[in-house]
């Protein structure tokens, strides 16, 4: 009876363990830029590349405080306050490449993250 309870305790753990992980959305995809979710995605309205500006364009339902960059290597590249709903990030600040968004909303201390791959 042991033996079944600790078995039926496992299989529940690998199964809700299996159940919450997210599946990556992308956002974007050009030619020129990707934008995959890393976790959730539920804090974008709005995301797209406008190719005219070569800029990058997030809407959120709350306001941003703080956006991170980093590298491939995880290295902070940038902190960019921003205390808006709506950004817009060149492509230019990048290089060809991989990166990742922080994204930490006003009176949140999760960073919401997202993979950048700039071709």
């Amino acid at each position: 009876m042991k033996n079944l309870i600790t078995i039926i305790a496992v299989l529940t753990i690998t199964f809700t363990s299996a159940f919450a992980t997210t599946t990556p959305e992308t956002l974007i995809s050009t030619t020129d830029v990707e934008v995959v979710t890393v976790g959730t995605s539920d804090i974008f309205t709005t995301a797209d590349f406008d190719a005219a500006t070569d800029n990058l364009n997030f809407t959120t339902n709350d306001n941003i405080s703080v956006i991170q960059i980093f590298d491939a290597e995880g290295n902070l590249e940038f902190s960019l306050p921003v205390m808006s709903d709506n950004v817009k990030i060149n492509k230019n600040l990048f290089g060809e490449g991989t990166y990742q968004l922080g994204f930490i909303l006003e009176g949140q201390s999760q960073m919401h993250s997202t993979s950048v791959t700039v071709k």
